[in-house]
């Protein structure tokens, strides 16, 4: 009984945590649309679609573009091995209180422009992998090419971006960009969402 009201609380708490995410994430994108790019967090299905596009035990450097309430800088906590490195950029100030309070020992960057810099600063070679939940197809197309270039010098060959969008917008910007390109579709999301894979040559 007493485990069976301990498990209840746990799961009380992780409710309440997710219910206050989605209430500032709402706010926040209703306050900057173009910036936030969606309603709710990403949900538990499409957080697992991403993450099992990265062949974690190769995985050294990532980066995380976009990360709204954590969701997935969570997961990659979770999966990413000793001694790897994460960066983390968010650009709105709410959210990026939020993550820096739930994992202290991770810096939180602003612009994923400034990527390539913060990884000279940081002594950090190349990326293994760069997670995005940039809305690419409502930022301002300079930003969006700019943030593209910026990825494009930072990953290893053969290293991968994997970003969700929700539309299929930006297939031919990822294919002139990268060697192979797959999209997956999430359904149970709100919005449902595609999946790009694209690795580099």
């Amino acid at each position: 009984m007493i485990g069976y009201y301990k498990k209840f609380q746990k799961q009380s708490r992780l409710l309440r945590s997710r219910v206050n995410e989605g209430v500032v994430f709402l706010r926040r994108f209703v306050g900057a649309p173009r910036q936030v790019g969606s309603v709710m967090p990403s949900s538990p299905y499409l957080t697992r679609a991403m993450m099992d596009k990265i062949e974690w035990s190769q995985v050294q450097g990532i980066a995380e573009l976009g990360a709204g309430t954590g969701v997935f800088t969570r997961a990659i906590v979770k999966k990413l091995k000793q001694g790897g490195h994460l960066l983390v950029f968010e650009i709105d100030p709410t959210l990026k209180a939020m993550i820096e309070a739930e994992h202290p020992g991770i810096a939180v960057y602003g612009d994923a422009r400034e990527l390539p810099q913060i990884m000279r600063n940081r002594n950090i070679r190349q990326l293994d992998c760069v997670v995005s939940s940039l809305p690419f197809a409502v930022l301002p197309p300079r930003m969006t090419a700019a943030i593209l270039d910026a990825i494009d010098k930072t990953l290893k060959p053969g290293g991968k971006l994997v970003a969700y969008q929700y539309s299929k917008h930006m297939r031919p910007y990822f294919e002139k960009r990268f060697a192979r390109v797959k999209i997956s579709f999430v359904l149970r999301n709100v919005p449902p969402a595609f999946v790009y894979e694209c690795t580099k040559a």
